[in-house]
This record gives C-alpha cells, structure tokens and sequence, in this order.
C-alpha cells in the first residue's frame, strides 16, 4: 500500500502523487521513510530528496530543497519548502552560466555589501542544481 507524497513551494505544488519510499535530509541526518511510518515532523536542510514510486530500491525522482520542514502522518508526507527542484528538469549548462554570473557579481561586491546573502544563497542553490 502506498503513501502519498506531497512537496510544496510557496508558489507551487512540484510534486503530489503515492510512492513507496522517500529518503529526506533531515538536519538530524537523511531518513527513509515507508508506508506506516510513525507521525513526525522535523526540520530539513538544503539537499536532495529521493522518491520511489513503485519499490524501495529504485530511485524514479530525485528533487533538490532548500531548507524546510517535513511532516510524515498517516501514510502522507508533505514537505514544505522554500525551494524544490526535479534535477531531471534541470538545464545543467545554463544553471553552469548562472552560477558563474552570481560568482562574478559576488566578485565585484565589498566586503559589506548586502547583496552578498543573496549572491552566497543563489550560489549555493546553483551548486545544489549541478552535484551529482
């Protein structure tokens, strides 16, 4: 029997739909999760999650996350996130050209500039996109 998957961005719903086994990067360590598993709710960080649709074995999705939180209860998983991202949708020489974009203009900031956060956010988003 299969557990409903739900992952949710602010702006979006990038994934809703049974599986049987997710792998999420809890700030504790990454955790697997089966149906019947007891009720959580935990905080995530930034990294990737793993989706099985058919059997735990296989890996049919792979969606990377920015920090969030997730919460496992009656055979549903919903994570909540600012960001999410299926890697197989991702244009890697693009994102290439985005990251190397944010590194130049985070280059020519001074050392107090408020845009460096954002620039050292996006940079790391972009990496994320792009480890294999």
């Amino acid at each position: 029997m299969p557990m409903q998957l739900r992952i949710v961005c602010p702006e979006k719903s990038v994934y809703d739909g049974p599986v049987a086994y997710v792998s999420v990067p809890s700030t504790v360590g990454e955790f697997g999760i089966l149906p019947r598993h007891a009720s959580e709710i935990c905080t995530i960080e930034a990294g990737r999650i793993r989706v099985s649709e058919h059997k735990m074995g296989t890996v049919d999705h792979v969606f990377a996350v920015s920090d969030g939180y997730v919460q496992v209860a009656n055979d549903e998983v919903i994570v909540l996130v600012d960001r999410a991202k299926d890697l197989a949708e991702v244009d890697v020489e693009a994102m290439e050209q985005r990251l190397a974009g944010f590194e130049d203009e985070l280059m020519k900031l001074s050392a107090n500039d408020g845009r460096r956060a954002y620039l050292y956010n996006e940079i790391a988003w972009c990496k994320l996109l792009l480890a294999h």
